[in-house]
């Protein structure tokens, strides 16, 4: 396959000082008190990566993500989701922003939220590559909305700009693959819902260069286990 046909596929090498990601890749949610059991079950389910939501485990998040470090030699992504965007964080927002920091001693990346009110100040805190995030439950910007939110994620410092809107239609479900096929910058883009739960296998396919699921109970409206969701992605990539 040359490297025109990869493009068409999605297929790219993502590079970040010692981190290189082969995408797309598959993220596994973790979270809960088993984060560190369901490390290695992840792994062995076709996970390329695991993301840890410190914002819903239930007891020290940095004694947990330091327990999946020794569970796992995947990459790390340390989550610690603000309340607004449906996270389960509920203290201030410079404690939440400096647990995020201290676990990514831990991590290869951090995600932080487009729209948090600690996001520069965590981008000047942390050595790692950045995530910047941007979660609609209810519903999606237009296109051109959604365009210009991407623009900004990266003019913030994104080195992967991930967007999670949920369609209403399948027109809007086009347009999200239609604005990953105009992206060049390494764009992950996930539909929630059952309308938009079909991109999650379908968007790598465009050139989303991260889908996720999940190992346990999913923490996302849409979210697929990550064995079903590596098993699509080997069947159409």
């Amino acid at each position: 396959m040359n490297e025109k046909d990869e493009k068409k596929l999605g297929k790219r090498r993502l590079v970040f000082k010692s981190l290189e990601i082969e995408a797309p890749a598959v993220v596994a949610v973790l979270s809960g008190e088993g984060a560190a059991k369901d490390a290695p079950l992840a792994e062995a389910h076709g996970a390329d990566l695991v993301e840890v939501r410190l914002d819903l485990l239930p007891q020290d998040p940095i004694k947990l993500i330091r327990e999946v470090r020794g569970a796992t030699t995947l990459p790390i992504i340390a989550t610690n989701r603000m309340l607004q965007e449906g996270g389960a964080f509920r203290g201030c927002e410079d404690e939440r922003i400096e647990i995020l920091a201290e676990a990514s001693a831990w991590a290869d990346l951090v995600d932080v939220e487009l729209l948090a009110e600690g996001r520069d100040r965590l981008l000047e805190m942390v050595e790692r590559p950045v995530i910047i995030s941007y979660h609609d439950f209810q519903g999606m910007p237009s296109i051109n909305a959604t365009r210009s939110i991407l623009a900004e994620m990266f003019e913030a410092g994104a080195d992967i700009a991930k967007l999670a809107v949920t369609p209403a239609t399948l027109e809007d479900c086009l347009g999200l693959l239609r604005l990953l096929l105009d992206t060049t910058a390494p764009t992950s883009i996930l539909g929630m819902g059952d309308l938009g739960r079909h991109l999650r296998a379908v968007a790598p396919i465009y050139g989303s260069v991260l889908t996720y699921g999940y190992i346990g109970i999913p923490t996302a409206p849409g979210q697929i286990p990550v064995k079903t969701l590596r098993g699509a992605l080997d069947l159409l990539i």
